[in-house]
């Protein structure tokens, strides 16, 4: 497939924080995925942000990628996704 990736949408960055948390206590690598990049280091220096930030600051917070690796298997989905369902249930 040509997929690179499956992202959840949580509810803001304190449930984010907390699904990643349960995630790995059970073995299971996720990371947030975005930072804006007008909130990278870089940024400062090398570009300038015009506007209200009305949407991308909140929307990258609530962003948690799942696993997804080439040879993963169906055992090792069906877990990821039984621990995503456990932390919602």
């Amino acid at each position: 497939h040509n997929a690179h990736m499956f992202y959840l949408k949580v509810a803001d960055l304190a449930q984010r924080g907390q699904l990643l948390s349960h995630l790995k206590a059970q073995g299971i690598l996720a990371v947030f995925h975005y930072v804006p990049l007008h909130s990278a280091d870089a940024a400062s220096q090398y570009s300038r942000f015009h506007g209200a930030d009305r949407y991308t600051t909140s929307e990258s917070e609530r962003l948690l990628r799942l696993p997804l690796y080439y040879g993963m298997s169906v055992a090792d989905i069906d877990r990821v996704c039984r621990a995503v369902n456990d932390f919602f249930a």
